[in-house]
C-alpha cells in the first residue's frame, strides 16, 4: 500500500519535472539542449537498470534510493544556468530513479502471491498513470505563473515524501 501511494506522488512529478526542460533549453537559448537532457537521462536509467541487476531487492533500498533521487533535482536549483551541470544532475537523476523503479517492481513479485500478482500490478500501473495527465496541466499552469524552480522544488518534495512512506513500510523488528 505504501508504493502505490507513493508511486501516485512519483506519477505526479516525474510529467512535471519532464515539462520544465524545454523551457530551460529555450531560455539558455540552446533549443537542441532538450534532447541532450533526454539522453542524460536515458543513459542514467540504462546505468541504474544494470546496477540494479546487482542488487538485492530490498524495501529499505528501494526507499533509500527514491529518496535520494531527490538529491539531483534539489541540486538542479543552483543550476539552472549551467547547461553542463544540470546535464550531469540529470544523469545522476536517471539511475537512482531506474534503481528504485526496478528494486520496487522486484519487491513487489517476491512479495506478492501469484494469484494476485496481475491485480496488484495493474492497480499501481492505473494509479501511476493518473498523475502524468493531471499533473502536466497543473504543472504548466504553475510554469507560467510561478516558474521551474517552484516545479523543482515541488517534483523533489513529492519525492522525498514518496521515499519516506516507503520506508515507513520497513518491518519493524519485533524482540
Amino acid at each position: 500500500m505504501h508504493y502505490l501511494w507513493s508511486g501516485l506522488l512519483y506519477s505526479f512529478a516525474q510529467p512535471a519535472m519532464i515539462l520544465i526542460l524545454p523551457r530551460i533549453a529555450a531560455k539558455a537559448g540552446q533549443p537542441a539542449l532538450y534532447s541532450t537532457f533526454y539522453i542524460c537521462i536515458l543513459a542514467g536509467i540504462i546505468l541504474g537498470a544494470l546496477i540494479a541487476g546487482k542488487m538485492k531487492a530490498r524495501i529499505i533500498t528501494v526507499g533509500w534510493a527514491w529518496t535520494i533521487s531527490a538529491i539531483p533535482l534539489i541540486l538542479m536549483l543552483f543550476s539552472l544556468k549551467n547547461m553542463v551541470l544540470l546535464c550531469i544532475l540529470l544523469f545522476l537523476f536517471g539511475p537512482a530513479t531506474s534503481i528504485h523503479n526496478v528494486l520496487a517492481e522486484s519487491v513487489i513479485q517476491t512479495s506478492t502471491a501469484d494469484n494476485y500478482l496481475g491485480r496488484v500490478l495493474t492497480t499501481i500501473r492505473t494509479f501511476a498513470n493518473i498523475g502524468g495527465p493531471v499533473s502536466s496541466v497543473v504543472s504548466g499552469i504553475i510554469l507560467d505563473h510561478v516558474g521551474e524552480k517552484f516545479i523543482i522544488v515541488l517534483c523533489a518534495s513529492l519525492i522525498i515524501i514518496g521515499g519516506t512512506n516507503i520506508l515507513l513500510a520497513i518491518p519493524k523488528k519485533t524482540n
